[in-house]
Order: C-alpha cells, then structure tokens, then sequence
C-alpha cells in the first residue's frame, strides 16, 4: 500500500459526503431503482449483458434485511415488466448472513424462488474471508433445490479457492461462477500477496472450472489477465460458450468497448441505491487503493453508450 492509498484511508472519516458522492458517481448508476433501469437499457442497447446490484451490506437488524429483499423483489418485477436481462446480485452480509446463517438462507430462498419463477439469475456474492464458509454452506444448500437459477463467486487471491473450486464441481448439478481477484486486504497465510500470484491462481481456476463444466463469469479489468483467458479459451474452444467476461459500470471502459467489438460477451454490473455512502467508505476502507482509482476517475469522461 503506497502512502497515497495510507492517507486515503486515514482521512476517509473526514471526507464532506458530497466528495465522497463525486467520487462514486460514475461508479454507481444512481439512488433509484429508476436509474439503475435506465442504465441497463442504454447498455444493452450498446449489446451488453447487465447484472443489478442493490447497495448495502453488513446488515444490522431483521428489519434491514427485509427491506433490501422487498428492493429486490420490486427490482426483479420492474425489470421483468420492462423485458430486460433478468440478472441480480445479492451479498450475504446483506442477505442478514451475520445475524444468522438461517436468516440468509431464508432471504435468498425468497429471492431464488421469485427469480426461477421469471427464468431470472441471482448470483450469491462472496465478501471477506471470515464469511467464506458460511457463504459457500448457504450457496450449497440453495444450489441443490436452485439449480442453474443459482451461482456463486470464488476470489483468486485466497489461497483455498482451488479447494473450494474442487469440492464445487464434486457436486452434483449446474455451476456458475463469478471468478473475481478479491479486494479485500487479506493476511498474507490465508491469501495471495502480490498480483502475479492472484493472476496466476486466477487463470488455474479458471481452466479448472472450464474444464469440469462450469459456466464461468470472469470478472476482471486487466488486460493481461483478459489475454490469458483468451489463451485458454484457445486451447479449449469447446468451452467458449461456457465463458463471459463481467466488468463494473464506470471502469475501464475503453477496453471493454474493445471486447465487445471483437464479440466477446461481456456483462456489466449496474449498482444503485441510497446505501451508496457507507458502500464507497466501507470498500475504500478495506481497499484504500481504490480511492486511488476513483479519485483519478473523477476527471475521465464517461462513456458514452
């Protein structure tokens, strides 16, 4: 961590709302469940596929939790009535997963059934390595009755992902993965150090999941990485149906103007919401190098789709 991205986080506490909001802006589509609509629109237009994240995470109370179900039970409704992309993302702190395992269970099994019922997806996210396991034990008991409406996400920078990714594809059913590096800043027994080793863990996991079956969302913005998984895909172009890469609104997006002119599939994820706030402080907290990326974000033009 460079000392740019140490006084990021010490001063995060002391930074007016209206900067931190400047600074989020292009990374979120807005408060409203009506902008983040509006987004998916223009990008699909444009020929991309979108996933909707409703902000908001480490719920405290019961009452939080329902709150972000009802959200995303209109959200999946609204999107069903305007004929878009059926796609959601939900977190398990947000999901009540630190209140009680069953809490989350129950409150993504009211999403998975609504969403079955459209011929939706819903993708179980992944968050900080103490909830690994509780997340994959939720994600298992759901895929079982769940099936293909149902995926999960594995960060290549922990050190038993391939592990995870094992004993996943052991299991009997559809699979699909959302394989991301992680942001979180993780002690150095438990995960990956320095980028070569998350790219290199990346492109294993990668070529594992493809080669047992799985449908696998590549989520990354760095081109080296994109070029081998290209490399694989080349080697196993049986698998190239089975493969997209996932991109955040806002980021970099000359490169994936470039995938999808060379069509690749590429899918973005679209967050809104009014937990926009404590999401930006909370993720450049854990991540402080990316308020870095967001602070130089803020004099980059937006794409325009």
């Amino acid at each position: 961590m460079n000392l740019f991205d140490k006084l990021a986080a010490a001063s995060l506490p002391l930074v007016p709302r209206p900067i931190v909001r400047r600074l989020s802006r292009r990374y979120i589509a807005g408060e409203h469940r009506a902008d983040a609509l509006r987004a998916g629109r223009k990008l699909e237009k444009a020929g991309y596929a979108v996933t909707y994240d409703v902000l908001g995470e480490a719920v405290e109370d019961q009452q939080d939790v329902n709150l972000a179900v009802q959200e995303y039970q209109a959200l999946l409704q609204d999107i069903a009535e305007e004929g878009l992309e059926l796609n959601i993302s939900l977190k398990p702190t947000q999901m009540g997963l630190l209140l009680d395992e069953k809490i989350c269970v129950e409150a993504v099994e009211q999403l998975a059934q609504q969403a079955k019922g459209h011929g939706a997806f819903v993708r179980f996210e992944m968050e900080d390595s103490p909830t690994v396991d509780a997340t994959l034990r939720v994600f298992q008991q759901l895929r079982e009755a769940y099936g293909e409406t149902l995926g999960c996400v594995i960060q290549s920078m922990l050190r038993r992902s391939e592990d995870d990714v094992r004993t996943l594809l052991k299991n009997p059913g559809p699979l699909n993965v959302r394989l991301v590096k992680g942001i979180y800043v993780e002690p150095a027994e438990i995960a990956f150090q320095s980028p070569e080793d998350v790219n290199d863990s990346f492109l294993r996991i990668f070529r594992l999941l493809l080669e047992g079956g799985a449908f696998v969302g590549a989520a990354t913005h760095d081109s080296v990485l994109i070029q081998g998984i290209q490399n694989i895909l080349s080697e196993l172009p049986e698998a190239a149906h089975r493969c997209e890469i996932q991109m955040l609104l806002g980021v970099q997006e000359e490169l994936r103007q470039s995938l999808r002119e060379q069509n690749i599939p590429v899918r973005v994820y679209i967050p809104y919401g009014t937990q926009w706030h404590p999401y930006v402080v909370r993720r450049l907290r854990k991540n402080p190098k990316l308020a870095r990326y967001a602070f130089f974000g803020m004099f980059k033009k937006k794409e325009k789709l």
